[in-house]
């Protein structure tokens, strides 16, 4: 007897490529990325809101990557400092065998931190760095 798959197949981290400076990034673990518009309720006589009023979109984000494939962002980058990187699209491509293919694209990156944190037992050396961005396209 023949399983049905109700919902189909969905995305999953493996069908996830990130593309730094034209190159897939091997060595990252995470993504993660939202966009938020200010909203807000304005009020005149009463205790009611009269009118509602909208802000300003932003942005934010962050990337999860390997000690090594950061020491290589570093190495390339001007000075080899990560902060002078003229800023750069992030290409995120979910692709994959019997889904839909989708693609988003961070617009005008920059890197906003270069630290490090290690603890004693570690078994991998883990880099999340938080990024500045200037529009999400879906």
């Amino acid at each position: 007897m023949a399983t049905t798959l109700i919902n189909g197949i969905n995305y999953s981290w493996a069908n996830v490529t990130l593309i730094l400076f034209g190159v897939p990034v091997v060595g990252i673990t995470k993504i993660s990325y939202k966009r938020k518009q200010k909203k807000e309720n304005n009020y005149g006589m009463g205790a009611q809101p009269v009118s509602r009023g909208y802000g300003n979109y932003e942005y934010e984000g962050s990337i999860e990557l390997y000690q090594d494939e950061w020491q290589r962002i570093i190495a390339a980058s001007p000075n080899r400092d990560p902060f002078q990187i003229a800023p750069f699209d992030i290409p995120i491509v979910f692709d994959g065998s019997r889904i839909q293919p989708e693609k988003h694209v961070l617009r005008s990156v920059e890197f906003m931190e270069d630290g490090f944190d290690a603890s004693q037992g570690d078994t991998k050396l883990m880099i999340t760095v938080p990024l500045v961005i200037g529009g999400i396209e879906k």
